[in-house]
């Protein structure tokens, strides 16, 4: 790391030189990776799923499916909603879909376009590869279905302008690009990316529990004290049978591999989070906290990203501190571009690459005392294990599924190369 500070002497020195070493040593950690056996770039699929995002506008609709067209746009605009801009954003997407079905059936491709709440396993089986139509989000939901590493997975970003689509094949290209790109598929001209996945196994009584789609949950605009209040979403539910016996534990596997992040922690954010914590095979140590995030490398970018990120404030409010700490230290002012180039340093630091065989686990807001003692709050690691002591905790993965996680349940979250998502990248 170079903050153009080498003509500096005493501390700052040291500092560099120790940054530089911790520089050198993360290059070589994120060079460990583990991806299944190269295969040859091939892609000649018959048969093509399309998982087509759920927009805005079509939530509304099913929200308020017992009013007509006009009284919905009253409600709407009485919301401060601009429903124009709403109905334009989902004539868009839905014309981007038709035409990338289109390309694809131009190449003598059997299409299928589904949505959220038509997609299953049985869709995502007679597929020989998937496209997910939307933003990251589809992604995550078109990837949920799929176990092996076998099929591929493709993201098209149809909301360039509003969407970032780290995921997606083109991120914020506009839908000039597309047939380009579906030639270039075709014609081999891509690279394989195995994107590490997280896969999970829960160990309580009565095993797994029930799973809550959280999609559904956001449609609720009931109030209520806990966001997962059994009112009105039995039919949304799992239909796992419930076997509990009261006593028995059993281990299940979470019948998704997160693709981003695991969450463990209280259901509501107010509520302290409690649990006992093991990292690759340490001892389990007591925590009070915020919850738990885990991700991947495709997931840093996201809530991981923003949990940790530097602000140009606390740079600033650190360097002041040293500065009047130590008369050897130099004085930095606030606008000092120093304090910009540190920060996106440390901030870049933080991504990983998605095929890196690991997780970073994130603490949020520990709490530390003579009680719960200070440890590690933040690393890589290859496996994790949570003993949850909370009460109304849950597991939540990718943020669309959520599972029961309280008291005396066990969490082991690991990362197998035979767990990877098989996607596409352009060099």
């Amino acid at each position: 790391l170079d903050f153009g500070l080498s003509s500096w002497n005493g501390p700052m020195t040291k500092l560099i030189s120790f940054l530089r070493r911790l520089d050198r040593g993360l290059d070589q950690t994120r060079r460990i990776m583990t991806s299944p056996v190269s295969a040859k770039t091939e892609f000649r699929p018959s048969k093509v799923l399309i998982v087509a995002k759920t927009t805005r506008y079509q939530m509304e609709k099913r929200l308020a499916s017992s009013v007509d067209d006009d009284t919905l746009h009253s409600i709407l605009v009485n919301r401060g909603t601009d429903y124009n801009r709403l109905l334009s954003k989902h004539n868009e997407h839905k014309a981007y879909v038709k035409y990338l079905e289109q390309l694809l059936k131009n190449r003598s491709c059997e299409t299928r376009i589904v949505e959220r709440f038509d997609y299953d396993e049985a869709a995502a089986e007679w597929a020989d590869a998937i496209f997910a139509a939307g933003g990251d989000g589809t992604f995550l939901l078109a990837s949920s279905k799929i176990l092996s590493n076998e099929k591929p997975v493709i993201g098209i970003n149809t909301d360039p302008q509003g969407s970032e689509g780290h995921m997606c094949l083109l991120r914020k290209a506009p839908m000039e690009q597309v047939d380009g790109a579906i030639e270039r598929l075709f014609k081999g001209d891509f690279e394989w990316l195995f994107r590490t996945r997280i896969r999970i196994s829960v160990t309580s009584e009565g095993g797994l529990g029930e799973s809550t789609p959280l999609h559904s949950t956001a449609m609720n605009r009931e109030p209520s004290t806990t966001r997962w209040e059994g009112r009105g979403r039995d039919r949304e539910r799992s239909q796992r049978k419930s076997t509990r016996v009261v006593g028995e534990r059993r281990t299940e596997d979470v019948p998704i591999l997160s693709l981003n992040e695991v969450f463990l922690g209280e259901s509501l954010s107010s509520r302290v989070s409690y649990f006992q914590l093991s990292i690759d095979g340490g001892p389990l140590l007591k925590q009070k906290n915020s919850g738990l995030t885990v991700c991947t490398g495709s997931g840093s970018t996201s809530w991981y990203f923003n949990i940790n990120k530097l602000t140009r404030e606390s740079v600033a409010d650190v360097l002041a501190l040293a500065s009047s700490s130590s008369s050897s230290f130099p004085s930095i002012s606030p606008s000092d571009r120093i304090i910009d180039k540190i920060c996106d340093q440390f901030n870049e630091k933080l991504m990983f690459d998605p095929d890196l065989n690991k997780m970073a686990f994130c603490i949020r807001d520990p709490i530390f005392n003579s009680t719960f003692t200070q440890s590690k709050s933040r690393g890589f690691a290859t496996d994790i294990k949570v003993c949850s002591r909370g009460y109304d905790s849950h597991l939540v993965v990718d943020g669309g599924m959520s599972y029961p996680f309280n008291d005396g349940s066990e969490a082991h979250l690991r990362v197998l190369p035979e767990d990877s998502l098989r996607t596409v990248i352009f060099r």
